[in-house]
């Protein structure tokens, strides 16, 4: 087949072939960059999570009675140590751009606030705020198929579940006046005119994310003061906003107004701990000889900041081997199409010289039949 309609069919089929092997060559170079990054990130949290076992036997050791002021201040500054070296860790980049940081890959995610408290002899780190979004970075791994190839830094390096009590009495909370949208860890949640504060309890629920909505009564059990709780139901930060020019967190009470998705009204309540805070509570609590937080809270605090980045890590060797499983299938799959494409566009070696040859006979054969039938005269030799 030298031109299409010599073939149409085999034309058509051959176009097919050759379109499906492009798509898989990209593919596999998807694969290979999102294994690549998660290599990466996967190397980080290992580290991350050996200085968290180095933690723990540091947290039982100024636990122990037999040491001193003097003795967990030490051990306090290697702590702080290895506080600068988790927030190094989180702010992992590849190719220049942060892992961990969302879609805000040209800024480092975490950011250290530092200052000289009383009970320490040097300045220390005394806040780590997140500057990152929720975003996910995903790679096409297979026609319709996409694989996130990043970890959220604000659920990574999060030690305990977040929970926000809000700042206003929804006891008699009126019907919404109008259509709003709010969205929570990326996912928009629809609150239609009318709805009551029940119905939008039941939507925060029924949204399909990690967070229980429920209203309760206020500390002192009064049914007249009720208020909205919210609680993740896995580590991680609060991550709320409105959206579309609505107001609906605002009303009740868990935002104020120009407020970042991870910040809450200054009348509101919100418990939770990142890794950052947990490291810093044991380095402080060394200081000032709190033998009593090390022993039993900061070491639950420890322990659920552990668990949390083991499951991450897990996840990430999940991901990590599913890439291989199909980019080994896909490997296969264009092995098999080019091979297709090699019989549907290329020629018969054999049969081709066998057509030559034949064609050369019959050649042959016309212009010796055509000699004994056209004999020369003598016209022919005078010219």
């Amino acid at each position: 087949m030298r031109l299409p309609h010599d073939n149409p069919v085999a034309a058509t089929h051959s176009m097919l072939y050759s379109t499906r092997i492009t798509e898989i060559r990209q593919f596999i170079k998807n694969i290979g960059e999102g294994q690549s990054r998660l290599n990466i990130a996967e190397g980080a949290m290992t580290s991350a999570v050996n200085i968290f076992h180095r933690l723990e036997e540091l947290t039982v050791q100024g636990a122990n009675g037999i040491y001193d002021i003097g003795d967990r201040a030490k051990i306090a500054v290697e702590i702080d140590e290895l506080l600068k070296e988790m927030v190094e860790i989180a702010n992992t980049k590849f190719k220049g751009e942060s892992l961990f940081a969302g879609h805000q890959v040209d800024r480092n995610p975490f950011e250290v606030l530092t200052a000289r408290p009383k009970f320490a002899d040097r300045e220390i780190i005394t806040q780590v705020k997140y500057n990152g979004d929720v975003g996910k970075h995903n790679r096409e791994i297979e026609q319709g198929e996409y694989a996130p190839v990043n970890l959220i830094g604000n659920s990574l390096f999060w030690a305990t579940r977040t929970a926000v009590r809000g700042g206003i009495n929804v006891a008699n909370f009126p019907p919404a006046a109008q259509n709003y949208k709010i969205r929570i860890d990326n996912k928009e949640i629809q609150i239609n005119q009318g709805d009551n504060i029940q119905a939008i309890v039941d939507k925060l629920n029924q949204a399909k994310l990690p967070l229980v909505a429920e209203v309760i009564n206020d500390q002192m059990g009064n049914p007249a003061d009720q208020r909205l709780v919210i609680r993740y139901t896995t580590p991680r930060q609060l991550w709320m906003e409105d959206i579309e020019g609505g107001n609906m967190l605002q009303q009740l009470g868990i935002k104020d107004q120009g407020q970042k998705p991870n910040e809450i009204s200054l009348n509101a309540k919100i418990s939770g701990k990142s890794i950052f805070d947990v490291m810093m509570k044991v380095r402080d609590d060394l200081w000032q000889d709190n033998t009593k937080s090390l022993g039993s809270e900061d070491l639950d605090f420890l322990q659920r900041g552990l668990d949390n980045m083991l499951t991450h890590l897990g996840e990430l060797g999940a991901r990590t081997k599913r890439f291989e499983t199909v980019a080994k299938r896909l490997t296969t799959d264009e092995l098999n199409m080019t091979d297709i494409l090699a019989k549907t566009e290329n020629i018969d070696i054999a049969q081709v010289i066998m057509d030559l040859q034949m064609m050369e006979h019959i050649h042959r054969s016309a212009l010796a039949a055509t000699a004994k039938i056209i004999r020369p005269t003598l016209l022919d030799f005078l010219r």
